[in-house]
């Protein structure tokens, strides 16, 4: 009598196990982000393709970001963007304006009639000319790096969308013993399972 329960309880706990074929078959439409289960639609989360948002975000600054749908992020890009494109242009025009003049004081020399006559020697202009060169080449720089770290961001975004970050991913340190009986701090990882 106890076999014939044991067996009994070993074919309930296994059944839960066993799976037959299903009776309502799972349908994929061409968007794969949408799985027909009979009556019911279960959607898959959005997971973006990373080439694709780095296609976007190169075509256009911030493109990226919406495909993501991290659209918090587009403020951001046209700020930084904005900024280095801003004083770049600044400093351009500032470069030109010392420019003009120090070629006027090169060619025609005290009778040159540039805005800086009485204020600025060759040399002052000469200088502050370089000084806006720099500046602006500088802010050149940090506009290409503004525009590939956009690009990077999308790539990343899209990567990371669906990216696990709940609590059952810790670590601590643990005083632990080790095999031959003596004490040691050791490194414990828990992964979710």
């Amino acid at each position: 009598m106890r076999l014939i329960i044991i067996f009994f309880l070993f074919f309930v706990c296994c059944a839960n196990n066993v799976v037959a074929q299903d009776s309502v078959a799972i349908a994929r439409t061409k968007d794969t982000s949408v799985i027909v289960k009979s009556d019911t639609v279960l959607k898959k989360k959005f997971q973006p393709d990373a080439k694709r948002a780095g296609l976007y975000s190169s075509l256009f600054p911030g493109l990226g970001q919406i495909y993501n749908r991290q659209y918090w992020k587009v403020p951001i890009v046209y700020a930084v963007m904005g900024t280095t494109v801003y004083f770049a242009i600044k400093r351009n025009s500032e470069y030109q304006k010392y420019r003009k003049a120090y070629v006027s004081r090169i060619e025609y020399g005290d009778n040159s009639t540039d805005e800086f006559q009485g204020v600025l020697n060759v040399t002052g202009i000469k200088q502050y000319q370089d000084e806006a060169k720099q500046s602006r080449d500088l802010m050149i720089v940090y506009t290409v790096i503004g525009f590939a770290g956009q690009i990077l961001e999308a790539i990343s975004g899209a990567h990371l969308r669906n990216f696990d970050i709940s609590k059952d991913l810790s670590m601590q340190v643990k005083p632990v013993m080790t095999p031959i009986n003596t004490f040691g701090v050791g490194l414990v990882v828990n992964f979710k399972k």
